[in-house]
């Protein structure tokens, strides 16, 4: 599986990478965390409805409140990619 994760701010892309990952041994949150480290980016604090939002719409949205350092983003978004 492939996740697309972007840095966004007023609606552009400022960054992104894209990452694979094996679900059967990948934790959502070690996927998170190494796509920030990607990124270059602090880890946002990981809610329940990150991930219920992830499994049920294959995307879910970070905001700087999801932050526990200051951001220069409007939001994060984790996307799956679908494979061919």
């Amino acid at each position: 599986m492939k996740i697309w994760g972007k840095v966004i701010k007023k609606e552009h892309i400022l960054k992104h990478k894209t990452v694979e990952v094996d679900p059967s041994t990948t934790t959502f949150f070690d996927m998170l965390k190494t796509l920030c480290e990607k990124l270059n980016i602090s880890t946002p604090v990981l809610l329940d409805k990150h991930v219920y939002d992830f499994n049920d719409f294959h995307m879910c949205m970070f905001s700087p409140d999801d932050f526990i350092e200051e951001v220069l983003f409007d939001r994060f978004v984790l996307e799956m990619v679908k494979n061919d």
